[in-house]
């Protein structure tokens, strides 16, 4: 019973020195304290400043008007009331389009072709050709779904207007037009926003990006100052390795519970991007993330001897992190190996969890697969973050 006792009391005494020690080492180094606070608010802050327009809009497209008629003036007026798209009307030919085009002042050419209004007054089928940027998918989404728009309401137009000419009221005309009536509401998205989809699961990715270069660094640190042994003289005890990472990961996830609501309450209220859930379950659910990072971090960052060399392997990693976080592209689309390779990675879940409940209102239940898959990883990643610290340990020992 006193060994338990005894047992208890080391650990407590190393779990709170590994506070002290952990805090010391970040307020100490200029270059994390740089990354905790540029990285976690700056950058997120520029990034959101950057999308706070949300929506691409009067993008310009050279319209090429072969016809010159009434109705071919009418359609252009109608592309211009729209907010999708501007019609630049100055260019006269194909040729003066495509110049234009190359040398970005537009981005699509919409052709009206000669006879636009004789082939309609006839009943004739017209061809509006068009041409959009496919470089950008903003550009080419806006430019096609604006026009395809307006071509709808153009065509009803114009069967409306032959109904009433045959004697029919104007409510009838519409409804022998459609019969069927849509009604389109956007979820969680509304205003269907770029800033609004991106940043949440940004945030989440920044997350995972700063504990890991921040621990990369002060463990890079302490391996090229041989300090671990010294730090934490009890690490190669029986059960001294458990208290130092736990206390890691309390310190790091203590931290965010003051980063996280900041960034939140600050930046999301600044650029009107929706939180539909409560800060204390978001704290919850960020628990296992912080710990699946953390421990990660530390079990990188062991196998090496230089802080320069942990901080550009997590930088270059950083890249396929957000590949496989479904932020580029969705999860669903890739092969097999990498949907596997992807659940490896904390950011995958926890992008998806921290989505999920701040933009659709999901509850602790609904993200509970999400909580569960961290906590497995922060079992996984702790074992191999325990068996490193200690063969690190253990080799710098044999060093002195």
């Amino acid at each position: 019973m006193n060994k338990i006792i005894k047992s208890y009391y080391q650990s407590k005494i190393l779990f709170w020195n590994t506070i002290r020690s952990e805090w010391k080492a970040i307020t100490q180094d200029k270059a994390v304290i740089e990354i905790f606070l540029s990285i976690t608010m700056v950058i997120l802050l520029a990034y959101t400043y950057i999308y706070s327009n949300q929506v691409v809009q009067k993008i310009p497209v050279a319209v090429v008007n072969q016809d010159a008629t009434k109705l071919s003036r009418d359609y252009i007026a109608m592309l211009n009331a729209s907010d999708g798209i501007k019609a630049v009307t100055t260019i006269t030919n194909l040729q003066e389009a495509k110049v234009a085009y190359y040398k970005n002042k537009v981005r699509g050419i919409l052709i009206i072709p000669k006879y636009f209004e004789e082939n309609i007054r006839s009943g004739k089928q017209t061809t509006i050709t068009t041409f959009s940027d496919a470089s950008n998918m903003l550009f080419y989404k806006q430019v096609l779904g604006t026009i395809s728009t307006i071509n709808g309401y153009f065509n009803a137009g114009i069967v409306i207007k032959k109904e009433m000419a045959h004697g029919k009221s104007y409510k009838q005309a519409i409804k022998n037009y459609t019969s069927i009536k849509t009604i389109s509401n956007s979820l969680f998205n509304i205003s269907g926003g770029y800033a609004t989809y991106l940043i949440p699961m940004l945030t989440a990715l920044i997350v995972q990006l700063v504990l890991l270069m921040g621990i990369g660094l002060i463990n890079g640190t302490k391996n090229e100052e041989l300090t671990m042994k010294s730090n934490f003289p009890k690490l190669l005890h029986k059960g001294g390795t458990i208290p130092v990472l736990f206390g890691k990961a309390v310190l790091y996830s203590l931290l965010f519970l003051v980063i996280i609501p900041i960034q939140i309450g600050i930046v999301y209220t600044l650029f009107s991007i929706p939180v539909r859930s409560s800060l204390f379950t978001i704290y919850i659910f960020t628990i296992p993330y912080v710990f699946s990072i953390v421990f990660l971090g530390i079990a990188i960052s062991s196998f090496f001897n230089k802080r320069e060399d942990v901080l550009l392997f997590i930088v270059l990693t950083s890249i396929p992190s957000l590949m496989l976080s479904g932020l580029s592209f969705p999860v669903q689309g890739f092969s097999r190996f990498y949907k596997i390779l992807a659940q490896f990675v904390p950011s995958t879940s926890g992008i998806d969890g921290f989505v999920k409940l701040t933009q659709m209102k999901a509850s602790f239940f609904e993200v509970f697969p999400e909580w569960v898959k961290l906590w497995l990883l922060a079992c996984l990643y702790f074992i191999l973050a325990f068996i490193s610290l200690k063969l690190r340990t253990r080799k710098k020992l044999k060093t002195i």
